[in-house]
């Protein structure tokens, strides 16, 4: 993985987890309405968060 991709998943990271002010988050939005790859990292983002939080609740029984 080269540092360009590096750097466009950390913003993906944050985009996803709601951490990413007004101007990142526009133009994260605007690489998703072009980029499939992009999109399809962000669903996966989702998706790794929603277990991450539901194996958190179970084992931990910790709420967010």
């Amino acid at each position: 993985m080269d540092p360009e991709e590096r750097s466009e998943d950390v913003l993906l990271f944050a985009y996803v987890d709601g951490e990413l002010d007004e101007d990142q988050r526009r133009r994260v939005e605007e690489l998703l309405t072009r980029d499939p790859n992009a999109r399809q990292r962000v669903a996966q983002l989702r998706e790794l968060n929603t277990l991450l939080k539901a194996a958190y609740q179970k084992d931990g029984n910790e709420t967010a």
